[in-house]
């Protein structure tokens, strides 16, 4: 359900928590519609879980957009805070659980290695210090993979 909304999140380097990166735009909003003292509808759920999503969004229109769509489709016909609280409660659940599942298949878990001379090392590692890189990261960038600056 929130799959894309998280893996477009996760490619514009939306704000992510520290160890599991999963997105805090998701959590946020729910969060924002559970502490919410006064929420008489659904749509008014909606307004407060969106204004929240685009805080953490990193203003892109387009994944505020289809997360407004899903919850419309998602909120529709309750009427009560008991129920609007409990589905928002199950909507962070399904977030956190996808954004897990996101996760687990970007994880980077297969290693390579090679053989360098001393020289070769020191060369490697001067030139990383040079950009601001530990090794890895440093091989990754010359290679055109992804890498953490």
């Amino acid at each position: 359900m929130f799959e894309p909304i998280i893996e477009r999140l996760l490619l514009i380097k939306a704000p992510v928590t520290r160890k599991l990166k999963i997105p805090l735009a998701g959590i946020r909003a729910f969060e924002a519609i559970l502490k919410s003292e006064d929420i008489s509808s659904s749509v008014l759920a909606i307004e407060i879980a969106v204004a929240e999503f685009s805080k953490y969004s990193k203003g892109d229109p387009q994944v505020t957009s289809d997360f407004e769509k899903i919850l419309a489709r998602e909120f529709w016909g309750l009427n009560t805070p008991r129920l609007i609280k409990k589905k928002a409660r199950a909507l962070k659940e399904i977030w956190e659980l996808e954004a897990r599942t996101v996760a687990v298949k970007n994880k980077r878990n297969k290693w390579l290695s090679i053989r360098v001379t001393e020289e070769e090392y020191d060369m490697i590692s001067k030139r990383a210090q040079e950009e601001g890189l530990d090794i890895s990261n440093y091989i990754r960038k010359r290679l055109g993979l992804e890498y953490k600056s």
